[in-house]
């Protein structure tokens, strides 16, 4: 029997290429979840009344609400309750979106909270939602039991939620921001605009990736356990400099990186945000790096896959190669309509992570975890369409976002980031 089970609660909308959610052993991941009927938009319990709009709870709480209930409804699916997730990533499209979404977020969840990641983003696959939510829980065991890790050594976070949490021998870091909590950008991580010293990002890497490395201590953990990681970056001519700073911190072994441009961050000049996955030190669970010739390797220096226990954690895929777009991708100026390049995109993506996924020993049928970011959201379709042969066993839990142009990669439109089981 598979360990991995699709999960679509009856009373949920369906759509194509898409499940509500994923069970693997005792781990339940669920997809981006919107406030949307996936055919008219905002379903009638989030949308204001137009006659009276002023009538009634605010729309983004109606509409966050909505999303928590959803949420909710794939855990029980799953077996398991809100209390158990460990990780929660949203995607508002708008700044405003975010405080209606921590007042439904401390309705539905009590501490300690999940780690918490929050960006804003361009655009989602329904245009008339605000934000987009995604999280990760456990079922609980005697040896996977959720535990929130808190500390004073770093500035405590606004939002409520937990700056770590603990799940067997996973540790995963919130979204770290070089700020105080209490000015805005922490005055180290600034650069004085009177002299000829210093740079911004550098600095705000050094102080974000500081702060972490003092909350994996906190949980038990360190740099050299970390496997998975995103970055989000408002400016993504910062990747060159950022680099420098990353290779200080991870100088060997480092942990599978997925890099995203992003609009905005909780903290007004805010350039940097990360988060973790890592492993407890001297834990059963061991980190593996995984590299392999079979799959070209990234022109950014990215390590190709960590694996960790049960998962195997990718490094964010562009169709790229040193010479930019790869050619499979590319249009002929001559003949341009012969090919369609989202579909050529993430065919050739989808064959890299599978010549990846076989070099750690497992499949990518057997990915629990997909999300997918392009720099225009009417490729969507067609990338899914061109991926779903690589899930004959239903799709991973996904979410898809459009990010401003452009990627790590100028040419490339679409980037995948990728968990996948070790075993079907």
């Amino acid at each position: 029997m598979s360990c991995r089970q699709s999960l679509q609660p009856a009373e949920l909308p369906t759509t194509p290429y898409r499940a509500a959610g994923l069970r693997y052993k005792n781990w339940v991941f669920v997809s981006g979840t919107m406030a949307t009927d996936f055919k008219t938009g905002l379903p009638a319990s989030a949308r204001a009344n137009d006659a009276l709009p002023l009538a009634g709870e605010h729309v983004m709480i109606r509409e966050t609400r909505f999303i928590f209930e959803t949420l909710g409804a794939v855990l029980r699916a799953g077996g398991t309750t809100m209390d158990q997730a460990v990780r929660i990533d949203s995607f508002p499209t708008t700044r405003d979106a975010i405080d209606p979404y921590h007042v439904v977020r401390r309705e539905f969840m009590d501490p300690p909270r999940p780690a918490s990641t929050s960006v804003a983003v361009d655009a989602l696959l329904a245009p008339q939602a605000s934000t987009q939510v995604e999280l990760v829980a456990i079922v609980p065991q005697d040896d996977l039991k959720k535990e929130g890790i808190d500390t004073d050594r770093i500035p405590q976070p606004l939002g409520g939620y937990s700056p770590a949490v603990v799940a067997g021998d996973f540790v995963f870091l919130a979204g770290q921001v070089p700020t105080d909590w209490k000015t805005g950008v922490a005055p180290e991580a600034k650069v004085d605009p009177n002299f000829w010293e210093g740079n911004q990002i550098d600095r705000q890497a050094r102080l974000t990736l500081k702060n972490m490395a003092i909350t994996l201590e906190a949980a038990g953990s360190s740099l050299e356990d970390v496997v998975k990681v995103q970055v989000y970056l408002a400016d993504i001519t910062d990747v060159p400099r950022f680099d420098r700073v990353w290779r200080e911190f991870f100088p060997k072994d480092a942990p599978a990186r997925t890099i995203y441009p992003i609009r905005a961050l909780g903290v007004t000049g805010g350039r940097i945000e990360i988060n973790f996955v890592a492993l407890r030190t001297g834990g059963k669970t061991r980190k593996q790096v995984i590299s392999t010739p079979e799959a070209r390797h990234s022109p950014f220096g990215e390590t190709q896959a960590v694996r960790a226990g049960d998962f195997l954690f990718l490094s964010g895929l562009m169709a790229v190669d040193d010479d930019g777009l790869v050619a499979a991708a590319r249009a002929n100026p001559a003949y341009p309509h012969d090919r369609d390049p989202a579909a050529a995109q993430m065919s050739d993506i989808m064959e890299q992570a599978q010549a990846i996924c076989r070099a750690a020993g497992t499949d990518l049928k057997n990915a629990v975890r997909m999300l997918t970011v392009h720099t225009d959201l009417s490729e969507s379709f067609r990338a899914a369409t061109a991926a779903s042969p690589f899930f004959p066993d239903g799709p991973p839990a996904t979410t898809t976002v459009g990010v401003q142009a452009p990627l790590q990669a100028e040419e490339a439109t679409i980037m995948v980031d990728l968990w996948v089981a070790m075993s079907a």
